[in-house]
This record gives C-alpha cells, structure tokens and sequence, in this order.
C-alpha cells in the first residue's frame, strides 16, 4: 500500500484496552511512513497527551455530547486532509457527517463482543450499521469474537467483517521501576503469592468473581492487586469487606505503565465477560504470567490454549480450583508462564497487525 494519510477517530483517549491498542496502532502506521493522526471526539487523555508528546497530530473536538452540532463544521474541515477515515467507536452522529462527506474511505473496527444492549444503545448500533452498510469501504473486529459481533450488530454478511488482531510493542512493557520500589510504594513484602487483575472496574469485567473465587483459598498464602479503577470499584470494596479479605486484596488504583506491578505479580486473572480482545491479558502473557481468562470471556479464550499457554474456567469456583493449581506448582506457573509468552509475542506483534490493515485498506492513492 502506497504512503497515506490517516486520521484514527475515538470518542477519547483515556486510560483503557480500545485506547491503548490505537495509540500503538497510530505509532506503529507512523514507523511504517504513513501520516496517522487521531481526531478525539470528547477528552484527550493520557494516551492522547502520549501521542502528542511523540509528534502525532492530534485533533480534539471537545464535543459536550453525541449530538454536539457545534463541531460538525470542524469535523469536516479536518477530514479534508486525509485519504483513509478509521472510527473505533460507533458514533452515529460523527459518522453520518463523514458519510456525507466526498473523498476520504472509511473504515470501522469494532472493539466488543456483547451483542445485547440496553434499548439506547442498540438504537446507536442501528444507526451505525445503516452507515456502514451504505458508507463504509471495511469493517473488522480486533477479534474473531468482536468480527462476529459486528456482523451481527450491524447486519453484515460475516464475509464481509475481517479480522485485524491488536499489535502489541512489547518493548513498551518493560518496567521502568525496580520491583523492591513498587513493593515500597504498595506498602507489601514478597512473602505470599501474588495474585493480580488489571481493568476498568465496571460491571463486564466482573472482577467480583475474582474476589469471590479468592475467598475460597486459604487466606495467608495470597495477596491480590486489583490494578484500576472506575464506577464499580466502591461495590468491589463493599464486597471485600463482607467476605473478610480486606487484608488480603489490594487496590491499587490507575497505573500509568503496567510493567511495573506485572513484573511483581505470580498470576493474572482477567475474570470479564464477552471482552473482544482484551489487552491486559496479553499483556500479562508477554510478561511471563500463567494467566486464567472465563470460558464466557469472548475474545480472550482466542489467545489460550487451555491448560498450556493459560488457563480458561467455567465459574468462579473453577477459577478457584485453578488458582490453587498454580499455587501448588511453581513448575507449572514457569511452563505456562513461558508457553504462554511465546505464544502471544509471536502472535500480536505490530508487522502482523499492520498487514492485516493494509489488507482491510487495500491499494489506496495517496
């Protein structure tokens, strides 16, 4: 594919999975040779004040709400400068306003894989996917569980929806604190097994079933972190206190490079449902962690062999039953560990995402 521009749209940039895996998307177009800039909707957040520390062209809307009409004109002026449109949120507004526009290709990757929403948000999906349908020149899924959610949110013929797995730069995991300091700052001594989840605390990641599934180990031989925060961590809380292990689970709050706590963690854990590709797990298997997903996890039981490069359980009493596995066989936390390591950075890197987007592009005229 011939050097292009390209302008990646996110309604914001904050701390999360989607955020992440387009920030190392734009960086990794821009290694390539190609102009990728990002146009946010709403906040810049971290990983938008990270792209533009590097250089990239970042363009904030600082739209109020969906239907903010005081930003179409905006909008379509920055358009105008780019071959390629890429939305990585479904925004019906935004996306009608590129529809009209002559010029730019749009493309859409959807980064979920729940097919059932609440009555306004399943309004948006059908609106998007009148647009895409009409509008779009491709559509992927960042998993073949979000490619299949697309087609069937948008009513696609699934042929039409490919996949364009996350690329990760693996280099970006390295810590940049010793191990003894982050021990310091969390107050811990490396005298349990660690055990450690890191999420946005709502309600699909179901770290409650984590918390459930420690209370039946035996309570001195763990410490877990949960690395994150959002609206459900007060409830998480609540729950930690009832089930008595307030002196066993840590919360950590938002970390702004995960390397750091995963390089002091034994085991991961990401318990969420009908994720589409889950970054934070692969994460964790780059670095070396047996890490255990749910079986009802959607994206994440795609990067698991189960048994040999992770596990996958069926309830949080499996989860249970596997953490004790680990727990009793260091032997196995290494070969896991390990297997699961090779596996994800030979699978996730930024060359095999950057074909598959340059498939899904095609041969674009700069």
């Amino acid at each position: 594919m011939s050097k292009v521009k390209i302008l990646h749209v996110m309604w914001n940039m904050v701390v999360g999975g989607a955020e992440r895996a387009v920030y190392q998307l734009i960086r990794a177009q821009r290694s390539d040779g190609h102009q990728s800039s990002v146009l946010i909707c709403t906040d810049l957040g971290m990983y938008g004040n990270k792209l533009k520390e590097s250089g990239v062209d970042v363009h904030v809307l600082g739209m109020r709400h969906a239907l903010d009409f005081s930003a179409s004109r905006r909008f379509r002026e920055t358009l105008r400068a780019f071959d390629i449109v890429h939305f990585h949120s479904c925004e019906p507004y935004v996306m009608y306003l590129a529809a009209r526009m002559k010029g730019p290709r749009l493309f859409y990757t959807h980064r979920g894989a729940i097919l059932k929403y609440p009555a306004k948000q399943t309004l948006r999906y059908k609106l998007c996917g009148h647009l895409i349908r009409r509008h779009f020149d491709g559509v992927s899924g960042n998993t073949h569980s979000g490619a299949m959610a697309a087609a069937r949110l948008f009513a696609l013929p699934p042929e039409r929806v490919a996949t364009t797995y996350n690329g990760l730069d693996f280099s970006l995991l390295e810590p940049k604190r010793n191990a003894d300091h982050v021990l310091a700052e969390l107050n811990l001594s490396k005298s349990k097994l660690f055990i450690g989840t890191s999420a946005n605390f709502k309600e699909s990641k179901r770290i409650d079933e984590l918390i459930r599934a420690l209370a039946q180990l035996q309570r001195d031989r763990f410490t877990c972190l949960l690395i994150g925060d959002g609206p459900e961590r007060s409830r998480l809380e609540e729950l930690t206190k009832q089930l008595n292990l307030e002196s066993n689970i840590v919360f950590c709050g938002m970390k702004s490079h995960i390397g750091d706590y995963l390089q002091i963690l034994d085991i991961f854990v990401l318990p969420a449902f009908l994720e589409s590709f889950g970054n934070s797990a692969v994460e964790a298997m780059a670095m070396g962690l047996p890490t255990i997903v749910m079986e009802d996890g959607g994206g994440t039981v795609e990067h698991i062999v189960d048994g040999r490069t992770g596990f996958i359980a069926k309830d949080f009493r499996d989860l249970a039953h596997k953490l004790e596995q680990l727990a009793d066989n260091v032997d196995l936390r290494r070969f896991m560990g390990e297997a699961g390591r090779r596996s994800v950075t030979e699978k996730y890197t930024t060359s095999r995402m950057l074909e598959s987007y340059r498939e899904l592009y095609g041969e674009v005229s700069a």
